[in-house]
């Protein structure tokens, strides 16, 4: 590198990046950095709401051509919206060496994005590119797009211009497919060298051709992406998970379901306050995506988190060995409505640094969260991550009767009062902030008695079978649980009543489900 660089002089980061990102284009493009200087600098904002942009300017060396590049200024937001700096520092990098002007938009962003993304993977110690997003709404093809000629806007929101990007994406990025890195460089090497010595020459669809090879598999690559019918792709979808329930929203409920490729990339949630991250995030796009919320993980029964969360696992099946998961989450109040183009991105189970916020992971999968009915039985709710009971018949009240059937190990359960021994059914509500503990369910006393005083509720008839099948019949006082959103059942191992202090002893959760 020979250029003379500045800018940033207060971010030694961003300095070093911009001399990596002309280094890195250099080695592969083979072609020198085409401005004898280069200035960067930090801007708040930009027209279209673009995250960079490059100003080359040009001048004579001698009398007539060819022109050069003189100066290349490159202009780059550093704020939430613009997060991927290096990444935008890249492209604009490549701009030097592709910077059509118009009807050729697409070509150029097209081939500095191609540059970008090798020049991103790079600097990230070979971390996975995914594919972009190629969908454009306005224009069938790049011969549409070079005939509508859209403009930028001063505004955030999406124009026809971004196609551009998304159409060159899609003719590059499958040509570099077809030929291979070291292939596709060589070859756009000889476009960069074209561009960057004349000032009035602009690559077209006609040099893409020639560069390309005017026959075969390449030909047809080109033709269908400037006047064809292009397979677009609206979404970035990882093949690391295949979803057999993609992300559904219903009301106040979420749900997916699918496997990953490998045993393992999905894990156990993990109860109670650890220093691990969820392996689910919410965020909106998927390209400059914007965090929204993460699906944090189920709480302990008794527990209450720091701070109200979003979106919260209330019933999820996960088997590591086989890589198959299905969760089901509860938003929590209007956390995400008016949040449009919401994907669901999954990865590693990653841990918080000395701040509490998460680390960077591998992403397995991104995929758009859709909005559609989700049946009852998937809505049911059962909180608890390693429940070990199986519900028949989920706690269920009428007036003021409540009845439930379940499976566990056998003599897992107990439902007849036994001196020294509390409860193992107890009443919770439940709400944003965790669990709440309301009343004991007060077991069956023999001998046709019932219990005296104030009581939530009894029960008045049981049964349970040598397979470890239970079944209860509650009487509930009148309105003891009015007045409760969402109640809970939980049940426990059998705990010791210490006689002494007539509290109940230790005791481990075997499930907390509603009551309906």
């Amino acid at each position: 590198m020979d250029a003379a660089v500045t800018g940033f002089a207060d971010s030694p980061l961003r300095f070093d990046q911009l001399v990596l990102a002309i280094n890195e284009g250099e080695r592969l493009l083979g072609v020198p950095y085409p401005s004898p200087s280069v200035t960067m600098r930090q801007v708040s904002q930009l027209s279209g709401g673009f995250c960079g942009q490059n100003q080359p300017s040009y001048a004579a060396r001698y009398t007539g051509d060819p022109y050069v590049v003189d100066n290349s200024v490159i202009e780059v937001r550093v704020d939430e919206d613009c997060h991927k700096t290096f990444a935008t520092i890249a492209h604009e990098v490549a701009h030097t060496w592709f910077h059509g002007n118009d009807p050729a938009d697409s070509i150029d962003e097209g081939l500095a994005d191609a540059i970008e993304l090798q020049m991103v993977a790079a600097y990230q110690e070979g971390q996975e590119i995914y594919p972009p997003i190629t969908y454009c709404e306005s224009y069938r093809n790049i011969n549409e797009l070079e005939r509508g000629e859209p403009d930028r806007v001063s505004s955030d929101q999406p124009t026809g211009f971004r196609c551009n990007y998304r159409l060159g994406n899609g003719i590059f990025g499958a040509l570099r497919e077809y030929y291979g890195d070291d292939e596709f460089n060589k070859r756009i090497a000889q476009l960069a060298r074209r561009e960057t010595n004349d000032k009035r020459r602009e690559n077209t669809i006609s040099d893409i051709r020639k560069v390309f090879g005017g026959e075969g598999p390449a030909l047809e690559i080109i033709n269908r992406w400037y006047d064809g019918q292009p397979e677009m792709r609206k979404y970035r979808h990882l093949d690391a998970v295949r979803w057999t329930y993609p992300p559904t929203i219903d009301g106040d409920y979420l749900h997916f379901a699918g496997q990953t490729d490998q045993p393992g990339m999905v894990q156990d949630f993990v109860l109670g306050k650890d220093p691990y991250c969820s392996q689910f995030v919410l965020y909106r796009y998927i390209v400059n995506q914007e965090w929204v919320a993460t699906v944090s993980d189920p709480l302990l029964a008794g527990w209450s988190y720091d701070e109200i969360p979003k979106v919260v696992m209330v019933n999820h099946d996960i088997s590591p060995d086989t890589g198959e998961f299905s969760v089901t989450a509860k938003i929590n109040g209007n956390a995400l409505a008016g949040i449009d183009e919401l994907s669901l991105l999954v990865r590693n189970r990653v841990t918080t640094d000395a701040n509490g916020a998460c680390t960077t992971g591998d992403i397995y999968s991104q995929v758009p969260v859709v909005s559609d009915s989700i049946p009852s039985k998937i809505k049911t709710s059962r909180h608890y991550s390693l429940d070990v009971i199986q519900w028949v018949t989920p706690p269920t009240t009428s007036g003021n009767t409540l009845r439930f059937v379940g499976q566990a190990l056998p003599g897992a359960i107990n439902l007849t009062w036994q001196e020294g021994y509390c409860s193992q059914f107890l009443f919770y509500e439940r709400d944003e902030d965790g669990y709440h503990y309301i009343d004991s369910l007060n077991p069956l006393l023999p001998e046709n008695r019932h219990w005296t005083g104030h009581i939530t509720g009894e029960v008045t008839q049981q049964r349970i079978s040598a397979d470890g099948t239970f079944e209860a019949l509650v009487k509930l006082s009148d309105n003891a649980l009015a007045g409760y959103r969402n109640l809970v059942l939980l049940v426990t191992t059998q705990a010791v009543l210490d006689s002494g202090t007539n509290k109940c002893g230790e005791s481990d959760v075997l499930s907390a489900v509603d009551i309906r």
